[in-house]
């Protein structure tokens, strides 16, 4: 797992101290990178005894290991203009074996049995995602797919304990989003969230979580170029996974 996805993994477990550090890093990733622990703790304002267990908080073995994460990820997200068609390659590779290191079996059982799956996504990209994956399930189970700010009431009010809700947010620091998903999780609904790679708090709110690798970089005059691809690549990948937990369950019922 990546520092992001560790930190995701553990937030609701951390203390307010822990998390700050977790804000910090998010904020200053490329400082915390090159910091002793000395300087991170002084502009932390904690001990550095508190860098060591935050680090081993999320199963790494001290603030060493850490940082060594920390600079490989820095610089494997290194990307220019000239090698950006060499980069989105890799990465798309890179989600695939990761895709296929991972259990999905919890997000599937909640699939399966929910009675009923709505798929929001927060911005016109994300909307697209949300109607692709509507379309791609059809077979297999019927989804609702919405968007927009003005939607969000509609859901909050509508959604139960049985349901099931995907949101789809780029950086998941949307506040409305964020304050959705822990309404609905207070109102019992299995909530999964699907963003970049990244701590962010949507999904801290949610029951799991889905990253895409998300590569952005300057490209000439076009400014900040960041690739929706990958989205459509994870939906795909999950859908097909979840043929695969069907026929799994359909062996098991001939075999009894």
């Amino acid at each position: 797992m990546k520092t992001d996805e560790l930190m995701n993994l553990y937030y609701s477990e951390m203390n307010e101290n822990e998390r700050y550090i977790c804000q910090y890093l998010y904020e200053n990733r490329k400082d915390f990178c090159r910091d002793t622990i000395d300087e991170t703790a002084r502009k932390c304002g904690v001990s550095k005894s508190l860098l060591v267990r935050f680090a081993k908080h999320l199963g790494l073995t001290g603030f060493r290991e850490l940082k060594a994460m920390l600079r490989i990820e820095e610089q494997e997200s290194k990307v220019t203009e000239w090698n950006l068609l060499e980069t989105m390659t890799e990465s798309y590779h890179k989600m695939l074996d990761d895709f296929l290191k991972r259990d999905y079996s919890r997000i599937f059982e909640s699939l399966y049995h929910a009675r009923r799956v709505v798929v929001y996504g927060s911005g016109s990209s994300q909307a697209r995602v949300a109607s692709e994956m509507k379309r791609i399930f059809l077979p297999e189970k019927t989804l609702i797919d919405l968007h927009g700010h003005d939607m969000y009431q509609a859901i909050e009010k509508n959604i139960h304990k049985d349901d099931m809700v995907f949101l789809i947010s780029l950086s998941g620091e949307a506040d409305y989003m964020i304050n959705l998903a822990r309404r609905l999780r207070v109102k019992g609904a299995f909530l999964v969230s699907v963003t970049r790679m990244s701590n962010n708090p949507l999904s801290a709110c949610c029951d799991e979580n889905l990253y895409i690798e998300s590569v952005h970089a300057e490209v000439g005059e076009y400014g900040d170029y960041e690739s929706t691809t990958p989205y459509f690549i994870l939906i795909e990948l999950l859908y097909l996974a979840y043929q695969n937990y069907l026929a799994g369950k359909s062996d098991k019922k001939e075999e009894r």
